[in-house]
């Protein structure tokens, strides 16, 4: 099984880290850290770090207190315009914000009085519906007297209708 090496990525990290402690890196240091890799590959790792480090160090050592002061007054100028033009744009989602809330608030009103229209229409029906319950109920009770009635009228019809056969058969 081959061996997997240290990369690039861990000695830098690892050099930062020791900078940012005030340590020099070495290549003794870094390897004692990491605990694994050869000199020679940490050494050339080490060394892109420090050319980096070097170069970057260098572009900031470099420019002129004319040119950093021109710079500083030209990024205040930009991160004004900025922070102007970012203002106006959450001026302006906003008000679109505000119109939207604005419209949701009429929709629900509007919803709402829809609402209360129907529950009374409903209250209306639930009204009408309880009163032709009851109509029904009255007349289905009309309906029972009124065919008891007519049991009745039929019974004494046929009682008497039996009665005048019966008087008309008997001799007088």
């Amino acid at each position: 099984m081959p061996r997997t090496g240290i990369t690039r990525e861990q000695v830098f990290a690892v050099a930062d880290r020791l900078a940012d402690q005030g340590v020099a890196p070495t290549v003794a240091i870094v390897r004692s850290d990491l605990g694994k890799g050869s000199f020679t590959t940490i050494n050339q790792h080490l060394g892109a770090w420090k050319a980096l480090k070097w170069k970057a160090e260098g572009l900031m050592a470099a420019l002129p207190p004319a040119v950093e002061t021109k710079a500083r007054e030209s990024l205040a100028v930009l991160w004004e315009f900025a922070s102007r033009e970012a203002s106006q744009e959450i001026e302006r989602i906003r008000e679109a914000a505000l119109r939207d809330v604005g419209e949701m608030q009429e929709a629900l009103e509007d919803t709402q009085r829809q609402c209360a229209a129907l529950g009374a229409e409903r209250q209306e029906l639930h009204n009408h519906l309880s009163t032709a319950h009851r109509t029904i109920a009255a007349l289905t009770e009309e309906i029972a007297r009124l065919t008891a009635s007519l049991a009745a009228s039929v019974a004494r019809l046929e009682d008497l209708e039996a009665r005048c056969e019966a008087r008309g058969r008997q001799p007088r």
